[in-house]
């Protein structure tokens, strides 16, 4: 018997406003953190107009880097990235620390194709780019991993990603979120491959819950 034409149209009609829905939540979500995270501030309230905040844990500020002035008698001191960028011409195709000859040498990039300059801002040090060349600020950073990385991204902002603590209801107590870069390094993002395993075995415990006439799995009848 083949299926009616009504049926299968109701079937594709379902499944059109099912993908629009999708599509409306998602970008919903990414505009109202697009627009909170626009504001220079580690507090961030991803809901409006709700009762408690979200606080992102962890956002960077604006680096920078020791500079060793010991030869000159005098200590050690932190500069900002300013202090030596501004006065030298932008590396465009630098992508990695071989080719340094001053600070940076120890670091280890692998991010992809992205160069040094892909993120960091070249008219302005102390400050990070957006792929449009819109300017973002360190304690912002979110913003500029979510051009990339938009799966993590939605899941972030869902609460599936990120380290999530605190009330689903933001009318009833406030909400904390890790920065990207409190799980992961920016020049080398991704984790180590590793193997999963089964927890330890705790036999006191399972004696506790079960009783002593619980039989050990580890001990087998011979």
């Amino acid at each position: 018997m083949k299926p009616r034409p009504l049926l299968i149209a109701a079937i594709l009609g379902f499944a059109v406003v099912l993908c629009l829905a999708s599509w409306w939540i998602y970008q919903r979500s990414f505009a109202s953190f697009e627009e909170a995270v626009s504001h220079r501030q580690v507090q961030i309230a991803l809901d409006t107009g709700e009762a408690h905040p979200v606080t992102i844990q962890g956002a960077p500020t604006t680096p920078t880097v020791l500079a060793d002035l010991s030869q000159s008698g005098r200590a050690p001191t932190e500069v900002a990235c300013t202090t030596c960028h501004s006065t030298r011409t932008p590396q465009l195709a630098q992508r990695d620390s071989v080719q340094l000859d001053e600070f940076h040498q120890g670091l280890q990039k692998q991010h992809g194709t992205l160069s040094c300059l892909s993120c960091h801002n070249a008219d302005n040090y102390d400050t990070l780019r957006l792929a449009d060349g819109t300017p973002v600020a360190f304690e912002n950073t979110m913003q500029l991993c979510a051009q990339c990385h938009g799966p993590q991204f939605r899941d972030y902002t869902n609460g599936s990603h990120g380290g999530m603590n605190g009330y689903w209801d933001l009318k009833r107590g406030p909400r904390t979120r890790n920065a990207c870069n409190v799980c992961h390094d920016p020049h080398s993002p991704a984790y180590p491959q590793l193997i999963p395993v089964f927890p330890p075995k705790d036999v006191q415990l399972r004696k506790q819950k079960y009783g002593d006439s619980y039989p050990d799995p580890d001990q087998h009848a011979h």
